[in-house]
């Protein structure tokens, strides 16, 4: 209070001129320039501090004076150059920074016992317990994960709750914070709530236990009709036009309005929801759903899509909604899909239609459920080649919303990795075992509670081979390049090819929501908690960091470890006519998932899709409207990509070879 003094004879006179009051004007403490003729109608309980008012504010394009208006306030900090109008009951136990605009706002006020958040239970994936998220303002979607995935180690569940509390306690403050620059305007109820910077909360219904991250690179917005209970909001976050969120954690980048409901979820960077509802949802990053009739409930999603209509049941009338879903990366539903739960769907499939069965294949991604007559029908690896898988693999990285000088959450946006590419080769064999078991009279066989047509079989596996080979030689092709321009022999090349890797298991990943990480260095980093090697919840995302920041040398360990397994010899150890044979199977799987990419896309040019095009003119008419609206394989900017990476794909061999040939 050294910088602020007490209120003079002539502050008190200027103030009760101007119909302000105080239960004791000897608890105001000012700034050392305030200005008392910047208060109107102010009324002053319990110890207050204000600091000085002068200039203007611009709001809705008028320029207002600072100063405060027509309010009550109860044991508050004011800072510098705000304007507070219009309060209709309070603003108690708040510290308020510089620039500050609140205005029309009904009560504003915070229990000095408050959580603002933090510590609300969300309880994901399964509605009556067992896979609780605490919630704080240093939650990510890996730390989220991690509370509520690895649930077979209580000792590590135990010591990870124990440093999220121990976080809790010691960042809790006893009163509310609104930090600079923040907007509060037209509002009802805010009740112990903390406003991060430059926030900016606009015709908010109710807002009750809650945080708002924000931030002046990003500032986090909370728009008309909104009630949010128990709640965190990040950085750069929407939340809009109606949305009901309670005990909800709203990550960096993400937008949800348009009359959205959400209970017991969790939506992690760049999220979207509109129109629907959720419920007990796990939404990894790029989890979007922007339809009504959409009900996604008891699931883990991450890069996920939702079809309108799309639906889960978790409950099936027995021991309540106990039942979990599992949408790896990149699933998507179609329109009025259903799916059952328990199941569980490998990265990159789409499921169409409504599946009775429990559908339980992890290892079988960029797969396609159909549904027919009430029975699932599985095509493996079709989605390989499939147009749409390709613009999600662009689209991902150019769509990252986040702007905060830190960015919550860990993510890998690579669709082929070593936990993609290991899951097609356990695929690959899985499906030529039973190709090789079925009887050639059976048309078709059940697997994971869906119908595989027996010739499939070994057609899956052999897409599913060209997409190993594609990437694990792409891989290498992209080591021996870089290590070639230094080496004077293809001996000290394959010097570059070794692995320093500690590993001891390359093959075994994991997705911890949207971080790609050997299964070793989670372990690894469960037996440093669990041993009281990590103190807080900093150095535990610190370790996850190092985590995302060695993800090239972990991929390169699997690289050498699968080349071994797939080629019989790993990089360090091959030929160089052995390398030569493989750059040329690269090149013919390469090539064959190209030519039928291009297939894929080029359909959206097909006759069929013409349909409704030139109403009521003829032919020619109607490829002109075709053209003018959808344009043509020619102009087409992902088609003529596709095309000119086909021809890449032979340059790029003749380039390597030409590299060799010093050797």
């Amino acid at each position: 209070m050294s910088d602020f003094r007490a209120l003079t004879k002539s502050d008190i006179e200027s103030m009760r001129r101007n119909g302000c009051s105080a239960v004791s004007w000897d608890n105001l403490r000012v700034a050392e320039n305030f200005d008392a003729e910047r208060l109107h109608h102010v009324a002053f309980s319990g110890a207050v501090q204000l600091g000085s008012f002068h200039g203007t504010m611009k709001l809705d394009g008028l320029e207002r004076p600072c100063g405060i208006y027509n309010a009550r306030l109860h044991d508050c900090t004011i800072g510098d150059n705000v304007l507070i109008e219009n309060i209709g009951s309070m603003i108690s136990n708040y510290h308020i920074g510089d620039g500050v605009a609140i205005e029309n706002v009904f009560s504003l006020y915070a229990e000095k016992e408050a959580g603002f958040g933090s510590g609300v239970e969300v309880s994901v994936l399964n509605e009556s317990g067992g896979r609780e998220v605490l919630l704080c303002d240093e939650l990510d979607a890996q730390t989220a994960y991690l509370q509520a995935m690895i649930r077979h180690d209580p000792a590590f569940q135990q010591k990870l709750r124990e440093l999220t509390e121990q976080h809790i306690k010691l960042s809790r403050k006893p009163h509310g914070v609104i930090g600079d620059g923040a907007q509060i305007r037209h509002v009802g109820l805010i009740k112990n709530v903390h406003i991060g910077e430059a926030a900016h909360v606009f015709g908010a219904q109710e807002m009750h236990n809650g945080e708002i991250l924000s931030c002046v690179e990003h500032p986090a917005r909370i728009g008309a009709g909104v009630t949010a209970h128990d709640f965190i909001i990040a950085e750069g976050a929407s939340v809009d036009s109606g949305a009901t969120l309670e005990k909800v954690y709203v990550g960096q980048g993400t937008q949800l309005g348009k009359s959205f409901s959400a209970e017991n979820a969790l939506f992690f960077a760049n999220c979207e929801g509109f129109h629907s509802e959720v419920a007990a949802v796990f939404a990894g990053p790029y989890s979007v759903t922007h339809h009504r009739s959409t009900l996604l409930i008891g699931s883990l999603f991450s890069f996920y899509n939702a079809g309108s209509g799309s639906n889960q049941s978790n409950h099936m009338y027995k021991l309540g909604p106990v039942h979990q879903g599992i949408f790896e990366r990149g699933c998507k539903t179609g329109s009025f899909s259903y799916a059952m739960l328990e199941s569980h769907l490998a990265a990159f499939s789409t499921l169409i239609g409504k599946h009775l069965t429990n559908i339980d294949l992890p290892d079988l991604p960029f797969s396609y459920f159909s549904e027919k007559a009430g029975v699932s029908h599985l095509t493996p690896a079709i989605n390989l080649f499939a147009v749409g898988t390709r613009r999600d693999e662009a689209k991902w990285p150019a769509r990252d919303r986040r702007r905060a000088a830190r960015k919550r959450d860990l993510i890998n946006f690579a669709v082929f990795s070593p936990y993609t590419v290991e899951k097609m080769r356990r695929g690959r064999d899985e499906l030529l075992q039973y190709y090789q078991e079925t009887p050639r009279e059976k048309s078709h066989i059940v697997l994971g509670g869906s119908h595989i047509n027996r010739l499939l079989l070994r057609k899956s596996a052999k897409y599913y081979a060209y997409a190993v080979n594609r990437w694990l030689i792409g891989r290498l092709m992209h080591r021996v390049a870089a290590a070639a321009e230094q080496a004077t022999s293809w001996e000290t090349l394959r010097r570059e090819l070794t692995c320093a890797s500690d590993l001891n298991r390359p093959d075994e990943w994991l997705d911890i929501a949207g971080l790609l990480a050997a299964k070793e260095r989670i372990t690894a980093l469960m037996h440093k908690l669990r041993d009281g090697e990590i103190e807080n919840l900093q150095q535990l995302q610190g370790e996850l960091q190092r985590i995302h920041d060695n993800f090239s040398a972990d991929e390169w360990a699997y690289v050498c470890q699968t080349c071994a397994a797939e080629y019989g010899a790993s990089p360090a150890e091959m030929t160089l006519d052995a390398f030569a044979e493989l750059m040329q199977k690269w090149a013919s799987a390469a090539n064959s998932l190209a030519v039928l990419t291009l297939d894929d896309a080029e359909k959206e040019f097909a006759e069929f899709s013409r349909i409704g095009f030139g109403l009521g003119f003829g032919e020619e008419e109607k490829q002109k409207d075709f053209t003018a609206v959808r344009g043509s394989a020619e102009t087409n900017t992902v088609v003529q990509q596709l095309r000119r990476e086909k021809e890449q794909i032979e340059l790029r061999l003749q380039d390597m070879m030409l590299l060799l040939k010093k050797f």
